[in-house]
């Protein structure tokens, strides 16, 4: 029997539906970390309950009586949890905001118009949230990474970048990826072919209303570049007070229209907003957003990276074709990404064996 701690989300939703698809559910209990009492994302009945509670306590029971425990998202607030028990195997599935959004980590993933905002922003809730991963957790840190023995990514990239960032963590690297809500060999299926929203072109700029973004900074270089593109920007989550700097200085933006989307799409009526569009991108030096870029790439849209990009090595290794975010790019004929590349990547079958491999 193998355990998984997942926090509500619509990833954690999705990775219970394949166990329960690939015959494994029964060999693989899932409890949800989380303050709420009610699921919001996943649409399972699987048991809930704080993680520092009796409940939870409850509901794991001995740590050893499993073969494998799995940890999806390794939130800061979780050290404390890990250096108290003793695991046979214990296993990190990484999400991305368990490595780049970590309280202590020294590293500069903005450009320099974002990255001034950043630091004249003051956020309680950040400061907060140091707060109590300090007072409650911080003493607990390297003695929680050393007991990990495996990280599961699909980037090696990210991997090192763990590695070379936690110098308690010495554990070994696994393959593993998150799958989207709907396998893309049947992302076809859901294409509904309509009108060209503009005569000039439009780009997506970011996945999100966070600074990671760098949404500025990449405006720059479309306005560097002497191109007219109306420039669409997803802020359906994200910082207020980021969004709220992004419109005001964006309202002057004078080489096509904007548009700021602030709702939340269903999966279909999104894959159809992005095959509308005429590319994606994705100006951040952290891997950021790789469902949309994944998609994009899919639909045979142009995709374009910051150059400093950490995942780019992952990129180019598995044959994976994006731009870099320079004017001479934004203004060359792109190269397709072949649709197969992606798909045969990251299919649903190849994920069945994956976790035939892993959880059985």
């Amino acid at each position: 029997m193998n355990l998984h701690v997942v926090p509500d989300s619509p990833f954690s939703n999705k990775f219970y539906s394949n166990l329960v698809e690939l015959s494994l559910s029964d060999n693989n209990r899932v409890i949800v970390r989380s303050n709420q009492t009610n699921l919001k994302y996943i649409r399972q009945n699987l048991p809930i309950a704080p993680l520092y509670s009796s409940q939870f306590s409850a509901l794991v029971g001995d740590t050893r009586q499993y073969e494998k425990v799995f940890i999806h998202q390794l939130s800061p607030l979780m050290y404390r949890w890990i250096a108290r028990h003793e695991f046979r195997e214990l296993n990190w599935m990484v999400w991305g905001t368990d490595v780049y959004n970590l309280p202590d980590l020294d590293y500069n993933f903005y450009e320099d118009i974002t990255r001034e905002w950043v630091r004249q922003d003051f956020s309680l809730e950040t400061w907060l949230f140091k707060a109590k991963v300090l007072l409650t957790n911080s003493y607990f840190k390297n003695q929680a990474y050393a007991k990990i023995d495996n990280a599961l990514t699909w980037m090696v990239s990210e991997y090192d970048f763990i590695k070379s960032n936690i110098p308690s963590f010495k554990g070994a690297h696994q393959f593993f990826f998150y799958e989207n809500e709907v396998p893309y060999n049947t992302l076809d299926d859901l294409i509904k072919t309509g009108s060209k929203r503009s005569e000039i072109p439009v780009y997506i700029i970011g996945n999100s209303g966070t600074p990671t973004n760098n949404h500025l900074d990449a405006v720059k270089v479309v306005v560097e570049s002497g191109i007219k593109a109306d420039l669409v920007i997803p802020v359906s989550y994200g910082d207020k007070k980021y969004i709220q700097f992004l419109k005001r200085n964006l309202a002057h933006y004078q080489y096509g229209k904007i548009e700021f989307i602030d709702r939340y799409m269903p999966f279909e009526e999104y894959l159809n907003f992005l095959y509308r569009v005429d590319g994606l991108i994705m100006n951040t030096i952290r891997p950021q957003g790789y469902g949309n870029i994944f998609i994009m790439l899919y639909l045979g849209k142009p995709v374009f990276l910051n150059k400093k990009n950490i995942s780019l090595r992952d990129i180019e290794d598995n044959g994976i074709v994006c731009s870099k975010l320079t004017a001479e790019d934004l203004n060359r004929l792109h190269q397709k990404c072949d649709k197969n590349v992606i798909s045969q990547f990251l299919s649903h079958e190849k994920l069945g064996g994956i976790y035939s491999k892993l959880f059985s």
